[in-house]
């Protein structure tokens, strides 16, 4: 029965690993949010509550200490708007719905938002209660797939000038941003087509099924991290590491620059390998320099001073986000104005204005963590990297909480704790019992 149980369990996530990722297809495209991976997040729970055996009581615990946390800051929240002396003004920030900019107190999108976070949390559960070190081929299977997909969207617009996506059916109203082009009725896709003009050679930035660049880098750059430092498959490695290149987002080198400086502390120094490197690097530079500094330029110095869509975007809302919580009351500062009212264009702005001070450092320590108490074995140093990765990437570039796949590596840290301190507990146990079992030899053995 054991075996059967853990069969089912397992067989289930062999299909959700390979839907989770997966953000710009709908079942029901008229129904926004029935993708595969979150319908499958509802449909785990009575799954899980059936066969998690003797984990049922931390799974429960689990799901009752995360709707407790939200209805904390919905009261408080709620409470605070209520008793606020102020309207805030709403035309200036980047709202979930922004067909509504005079509801203050219970705005609808709080609930949509929550039907997304409750996702993500039964997703996130399920990873840390049924995980088990034989997940790890679907993982690299799933994400080498999805890599594949949007390098073949790559490859097809450079070969025909058309995009290459057939399966994508998401579509947004006309506020969705960063998308280019627009259906007859004026809906935008979900799955953003970006180009990218490097001297003159135009190229589709790398998405694959989720909702644009950064959104990819996101998804994926925590299993480029965890396989590079424990697959012993390099090629499936090094297709996720050329997706993400290709993406050429910003999200994805902020991730690398994090990645790096956590590695520092490891890498060990070859002077002869450093040379050689070094030599190698500068003659491609020198043979690629105007290619090179066309794509610097729109990657990273356009952002930087504003001067695309992209930047200024992102430094106005940032900037908007920051005065309305300074604008807001003591209560509105510490739990935020409502979960799910605004979106910013990074996690941090977003979370300080809709749950706060206190729930901003809550997430940040949820994500971090287990960087602290984590071993230091490769996989243990792997997954330190995948949170610290995740928590940078989101509060820097994005948003988006409710995309699961950042939050497999998260909840697989959690399930590596818990199953190093089982471990602890049964030692401990074990060596009170052979105290135990020699004290009553000793007695025994007394004349």
């Amino acid at each position: 029965m054991k075996q059967s149980t853990s069969s089912h369990a397992d067989l289930y996530y062999f299909v959700w690993v390979f839907a989770m990722p997966v953000t710009s297809i709908l079942l029901m495209p008229s129904i926004q949010g029935t993708t595969v991976g979150y319908i499958m997040c509802f449909l785990s729970l009575p799954l899980a509550l059936a066969h998690a055996g003797a984990s049922r009581t931390r799974y429960l615990h689990f799901l009752i200490v995360a709707t407790s946390v939200w209805m904390v800051f919905f009261l408080a929240s709620q409470f605070a708007d209520t008793a606020a002396t102020y309207e805030p003004d709403f035309t200036k920030v980047p709202l979930i719905d922004d067909t509504d900019v005079l509801t203050f107190v219970l705005r609808k999108s709080l609930f949509t938002q929550t039907i997304y976070l409750a996702a993500v949390v039964l997703y996130a559960s399920y990873v840390y209660i049924f995980y088990k070190p034989s997940w790890q081929q679907w993982l690299l299977a799933s994400a080498t797939v999805f890599a594949i997909y949007g390098i073949y969207e790559v490859i097809y617009f450079i070969v025909t000038g058309q995009p290459g996506d057939f399966i994508s059916n998401r579509a947004f109203g006309s506020d969705f941003r960063n998308s280019e082009g627009s259906a007859a009725d004026g809906s935008l896709s979900g799955s953003a087509f970006q180009l990218l003009d490097i001297h003159g050679f135009q190229m589709q930035r790398l998405k694959s099924l989720t909702g644009e660049p950064s959104m990819y880098a996101l998804s994926m750059f925590p299993f480029w991290v965890y396989f590079n430092a424990t697959s012993k498959r390099r090629l499936p490695v090094w297709i996720i590491g050329a997706s993400l290149i290709m993406s050429t987002s910003s999200t994805a080198l902020i991730g690398y620059i994090v990645y790096l400086l956590i590695r520092i502390r490891k890498l060990s120094f070859h002077p002869i390998k450093f040379l050689v490197g070094v030599l190698i690097l500068c003659v491609v530079a020198f043979v690629a320099r105007d290619y090179i500094a066309d794509l610097f330029q729109q990657i990273v110095l356009d952002k930087l001073d504003g001067r695309n869509v992209s930047g200024s975007e992102r430094s106005g809302f940032f900037l908007a986000s920051m005065n309305m919580w300074e604008g807001g009351s003591i209560a509105n500062q510490l739990f935020g104005i409502g979960f799910g009212y605004i979106r910013s264009t990074d996690l941090f702005s977003t979370l300080l204005v809709n749950t706060g001070l206190v729930g901003t450092v809550l997430v940040s320590a949820l994500i971090l963590y287990p960087a602290f108490k984590l071993d230091w074995s490769a996989e243990g140093m792997a997954l330190r990297q995948c949170c610290v990765v995740t928590w940078v990437m989101m509060m820097i570039s994005v948003p988006e909480f409710s995309y699961l796949a950042p939050w497999t590596f998260i909840a697989i840290a959690y399930a590596r704790l818990h199953a190093g301190k089982t471990v602890v507990r049964r030692n401990d146990d074990a060596l009170r019992r052979g105290s135990l079992n020699d004290r009553r030899l000793t007695v025994r053995s007394r004349p």
